[in-house]
C-alpha cells in the first residue's frame, strides 16, 4: 500500500460516515411549525455558556495534573558502602 492510498483512505472514510449522519440528521429534521425556535440567546451569554465551559474544563484538568504530577519520592542518603573510583582504568567484565 503506498503513501497516497494510506492518507486517502482515512479521509474518504470520515467524508462517507460524515456525509451518512448528515443524511440521517435531515431525515430527521421536523418542517414547518413542529420545531418551534427557541429563545434567543445573546453573544455574551453563548460566549459565557461556550467560553467558561471550555475554561473550567481547562482549570479542571490543570489542577487534576498538578495535583496527581508530585514527586514525594525521597531516596535516602548515600551510606558508607558506596564505593567512589578515583582512578581511570576500564572495569573489568567477568
Amino acid at each position: 500500500m503506498r503513501t497516497p492510498a494510506r492518507l486517502l483512505g482515512p479521509a474518504f472514510a470520515f467524508v462517507v460516515t460524515f456525509f451518512a449522519g448528515s443524511a440521517a440528521a435531515f431525515a430527521d429534521e421536523p418542517t414547518g411549525g413542529a420545531w418551534p425556535d427557541g429563545p434567543d440567546r445573546s453573544h455574551l451569554d453563548l460566549l459565557i455558556l461556550f467560553g467558561g465551559g471550555t475554561v473550567g474544563l481547562f482549570v479542571l484538568i490543570s489542577l487534576f495534573a498538578l495535583l496527581t504530577a508530585r514527586n514525594n519520592y525521597v531516596p535516602p542518603a548515600p551510606g558508607n558502602e558506596i564505593h567512589v573510583r578515583t582512578d581511570s582504568t576500564p572495569t573489568p567484565h567477568h
